[in-house]
C-alpha cells in the first residue's frame, strides 16, 4: 500500500470531529483561516450555484463527510501537510485551540484555487470550477458532499441562470 493510499485510509477513518479539526489545521497552515473566518456563506444560495454547476447532492452529508472529502482532495493533490494535520488531530488535545468556522466555509476556502465562488452586485452567486484531470473525481466528491451538507441531501431549488456557472477545462 502506498503512502498516499495509507493517508486516504487514515482520512476515511477520522471521526467527524477529527476531520473538521484536521481541515481547520490545514486551512490554518495555508494561511487561509483568517479569510475563512470573515467569509459569509449562505448555504441556500451556494447550494443553488453548485446545483447549477451540475453537482448533484449525495446522501445527507454531515460536516465530517465534507471535511473528509476536502482532506482527501488535498491529499490526492500531493499536499504533504494533510498527513501532518491528520496526525496532529489524533494527538492529545491540550495544544489545539478550536476555531468556530463552519466546515462549508473551510472547504470552500481550501478549494479557492480550484473553485471560484463569487457574488455579483444583484446578490446572485456564481461558481467557476477549474478542472484538473487527475483530481476530477476527488473534486466531485468534495462538491457533492458540500452540496449534500448545505441542502441536507435534497435538490437545491432553482433560481440561478445558466451564466452563473463556468467550467474551465
Amino acid at each position: 500500500m502506498s503512502q498516499r493510499d495509507e493517508l486516504i485510509r487514515e482520512i476515511r477513518a477520522l471521526s467527524d470531529a477529527e476531520a473538521v479539526r484536521a481541515l481547520t489545521v490545514l486551512a490554518e497552515d495555508r494561511g487561509l483561516l483568517s479569510s475563512a473566518e470573515q467569509m459569509a456563506l449562505p448555504g441556500g444560495e451556494l447550494g443553488e450555484a453548485l446545483t447549477a454547476a451540475g453537482v448533484e447532492p449525495g446522501g445527507g452529508a454531515g460536516e465530517g463527510d465534507v471535511a473528509r472529502a476536502a482532506l482527501e482532495y488535498a491529499a490526492l493533490g500531493g499536499d504533504d501537510v494533510v498527513g501532518e494535520a491528520v496526525e496532529y488531530v489524533r494527538s492529545p488535545m491540550e495544544r489545539f485551540d478550536p476555531v468556530s468556522v463552519s466546515v462549508g466555509v473551510l472547504a470552500v476556502t481550501l478549494l479557492q484555487t480550484e473553485v471560484v465562488v463569487k457574488r455579483d452586485r444583484r446578490g446572485r452567486w456564481s461558481v467557476t470550477v477549474r478542472k484538473r484531470a487527475l483530481k476530477d473525481a476527488a473534486l466531485a466528491r468534495v462538491l457533492t458532499a458540500l452540496l449534500s451538507h448545505l441542502t441536507d441531501g435534497k435538490q437545491a431549488p432553482g433560481g440561478l441562470h445558466e451564466d452563473a456557472v463556468r467550467v474551465d477545462v
